[in-house]
């Protein structure tokens, strides 16, 4: 081998080194960052707009329906929410999102984001989240109820079709 290409390589190897060596951020990296991101109160406000968008779509689904099948969705409805507010508690998932983050991203990447996300704009898109998550919802909502209601007007036609057996 001659010189030139040993020094070569060596510089290619060099250079790649910082990627595939960069360090996992540490847990309190992770925590500040998760701190700072307000993940916490990002989880407990998004469970009563959980909530609460599934019971606007569950009082669409059930308009018009008699009133035993209203009281038995609603039935199933709140027992899905108490599974919904037992599961989704910053206790059970602060674990996740630590072992997501460390896994997902360098400890230069969680000083970039803390550095941006105590920042203005940082701050500023924080703040506007909740609106851009209640209107994505809103307009997926949108999308998703007439397909429901498509849905449940061809399980009738078909429950209607199929003779009684």
């Amino acid at each position: 081998m001659t010189t030139g290409f040993r020094l070569a390589a060596l510089l290619a190897l060099a250079s790649l080194s910082p990627l595939a060596f960069a360090a996992p951020p540490s847990e309190a990296q992770v925590d500040r960052l998760l701190e700072v991101m307000r993940a916490e109160q990002t989880v407990e406000a998004m469970v009563p707009q959980v909530m609460a968008s599934q019971q606007q779509m569950l009082a669409q689904l059930t308009q018009g329906a008699e009133p035993a099948q209203q009281q038995a969705a609603m039935r199933a409805a709140e027992s899905s929410m108490r599974a919904v507010q037992s599961t989704l508690t910053w206790e059970k998932l602060q674990p996740l999102y630590r072992d997501i983050y460390s896994r997902t991203f360098t400890a230069e990447d969680t000083e970039a984001m803390i550095a941006f996300y105590t920042s203005p704009a940082g701050q500023s898109l924080l703040d506007k989240t909740p609106a851009l998550m209640q209107n994505t919802m809103t307009a997926v909502q949108s999308l998703v109820m007439p397909m429901l209601q498509q849905l449940e007007q061809d399980l009738r036609q078909e429950v209607g079709e199929t003779p009684a057996g």
